[in-house]
């Protein structure tokens, strides 16, 4: 799928107008040259981005979190060829490594 007409759809599928939505162009486009996971988790981020921006989510700060961490996972497997440890991750976010979760 062309990621503009896809931008559009999600835009129109939550009243938001395009040009509002079209900072999140550059992910669409990158979901969908990635693989099937990265794409499906990059696109439920930008869903819920526009769905809060219409006023339909709630914005408690866990979506902006969310987003990050997928884009983060993102670009470290495009630049690294990597995948996280699932333990690793668990580890960090309990504050094991002496981040606060």
């Amino acid at each position: 799928m062309d990621p503009e007409t896809l931008l559009n759809q999600l835009c129109e599928r939550h009243g938001v107008s395009r040009n509002e939505g079209y900072r999140l162009l550059p992910l669409i486009r990158w979901a969908l040259r990635g693989p099937d996971e990265t794409r499906e988790k990059i696109l439920a981020v930008v869903e819920q981005t526009l769905a809060v921006r219409a006023g339909e989510g709630e914005d408690d700060g866990s979506l902006e979190h969310a987003a990050d961490q997928a884009i983060l996972v993102a670009v470290a497997r495009v630049l690294h060829d990597w995948t996280p440890s699932t333990g690793l991750i668990d580890s960090a976010e309990d504050g094991e490594f002496g981040e606060t979760g």
